[in-house]
């Protein structure tokens, strides 16, 4: 599921950017929210446990990390 690109707010100081995916089609871009990891990879295997239309362009899901 593709979710809106977001840009960084305008101000001071730097937000750190994360893509998920190739450069030239990511899958996401979010600003971080804080847990850095290298790559996707060192995250582990993740779960959808479930999905909800928050509106015609919002979607909340639900993450499981297992391990």
């Amino acid at each position: 599921m593709r979710t809106l690109s977001v840009k960084p707010p305008r101000g001071a100081g730097q937000v750190r950017l994360v893509r998920i995916g190739a450069e030239a089609s990511p899958v996401d871009l979010q600003p971080c929210g804080g847990t850095h990891v290298a790559r996707t990879g060192e995250i582990g295997p993740v779960t959808v446990t479930k999905l909800e239309n928050k509106g015609k362009q919002n979607r909340r899901v639900y993450i499981t990390l297992e391990g």
